[in-house]
């Protein structure tokens, strides 16, 4: 009797591309997932043939491990899987096939009807996938299809269908082994956590920054988090929700998160009578980009994350965010730059940030002045700096830094 799938199939995409540092990539990435399923009761990880299996010393736990397995980046796809031995399955055929009968494949009939009652809910018709990584099996693809369909069709009553079927049954032929499975759950894919570097990204209390973070962590970057709070100390400030969204980025993350507070005084206090209202906005942006990247270096991050939308407020138009940080050496990264709301909403509830990022809370930004300049200009802002001594302003701020370790 075919009990629960005691190996998750995954697989991996962007990786395949890599030429001669693939192996870098691998390791860093059996490495994550090996974090993320730290105390589950994991007996294995084997790279096969463009594959990785978990096996399962406890098979009931293989939602949890898909579960946790999704949040690791670099894999695409994740299936819980049934493992028959190929030898005894190809032996059982060459002898039918000798004695000219079709072959039963009766093991991987029988998972494949297993799986297919236990995964059918409202389907109206299947479709049998095989594929083949090992060509020199006995039966081919269309073969195999035929026989595991029919044994299915038998056991279910469903009747198949080629295109767009409401249930698949894949079925991988490996060199030593042959998997069998229904549930394909897409991962999130991009590069494995950690391979890109550093960065600082600039975290609000809004819906915009934390899917930026997320997004460059899709791409191998471990974050730092810069958070600018109003009062003098960070123990005078209400960051709780900060800290929470910073949590709510752990679990992509094998290793630790910090996070950075930093208070905005320093800058209110020099840009009183220095700054005009109209350029209160961007020069506060200026400030934040100034000491995030002064605090980058000190961190060894090596580049900036904004969650800056193009257009989505007035601060964002494209002359503003071009005049902020024109003296800044590090590149900034704006993931966002093209989505609406809409799309960044999307990403936020994908992620399980949404619910977080509306708590009310009361932003740096918010309090500025309600009309800033939509057309700033470098030359301006560096003589607003001047004249309110910006880089002082930053260097106090940075010093009152506060940092604290997430997970």
């Amino acid at each position: 009797m075919i009990q629960a799938t005691p190996v998750i199939v995954a697989t991996y995409a962007e990786i395949a591309l890599k030429g001669r540092n693939r192996t870098v990539f691998m390791r860093k990435l059996i490495n994550n997932m090996r974090t993320a399923l730290k105390g589950l009761p994991v007996a294995d990880i084997r790279h096969v043939e463009s594959r990785l299996l978990i096996s399962l010393s406890e098979p009931e736990a293989a939602t949890e491990v898909a579960a946790r397995l999704k949040q690791v980046f670099g894999l695409q796809w994740i299936s819980p899987a049934v493992p028959l031995p190929r030898g005894d399955i190809e032996t059982a055929a060459l002898a039918a096939v000798a004695a000219d009968r079709e072959p039963g494949l009766e093991e991987v009939c029988e998972a494949a009807c297993a799986l297919a009652a236990a995964h059918r809910g409202e389907a109206r018709h299947f479709k049998v996938a095989t594929r083949r990584s090992d060509r020199s099996f006995v039966l081919g693809s269309p073969d195999i299809n035929r026989i595991v369909g029919a044994a299915v069709h038998q056991a279910t009553g469903l009747p198949g269908r080629m295109h767009a079927p409401d249930l698949v049954i894949n079925v991988l032929v490996l060199k030593d082994e042959v998997l069998v499975f229904c549930a394909k759950e897409k991962a999130y894919g991009g590069l494995p956590a950690g391979s890109s570097g550093r960065v600082m990204v600039l975290l609000s209390g809004g819906i915009d920054s934390p899917v930026a973070a997320w997004l460059m962590m899709r791409r191998g970057c471990r974050p730092d988090f810069v958070h600018f709070f109003s009062g003098r100390t960070a123990a005078e400030a209400d960051t709780d929700k900060i800290r929470r969204l910073a949590a709510g980025l752990k679990p992509f993350s094998p290793l630790p998160l910090r996070l950075h507070l930093v208070p905005v005084v320093p800058y209110e206090m020099r840009a009183m009578g220095a700054v005009p209202d109209s350029y209160d906005m961007v020069m506060f942006r200026r400030f934040m980009f100034k000491a995030a990247a002064r605090l980058a270096r000190a961190n060894k991050c090596r580049a900036l994350v904004s969650g800056d939308s193009l257009g989505q407020v007035a601060s964002q138009t494209i002359f503003n965010l071009g005049a902020v940080a024109p003296d800044i050496r590090l590149p900034v990264f704006r993931p966002l730059i093209g989505m609406d709301k809409q799309e960044i909403i999307a990403w936020s509830r994908e992620i399980g940030l949404f619910e977080t990022s509306i708590l009310p809370y009361r932003d740096c930004c918010s309090i500025r002045s309600p009309k800033p300049v939509l057309t700033a200009r470098p030359r301006d802002l560096l003589r607003y700096s001047g004249a309110m001594d910006l880089d002082a302003a930053v260097r106090e701020a940075c010093d009152a830094a506060t940092r604290l370790d997430i997970g």
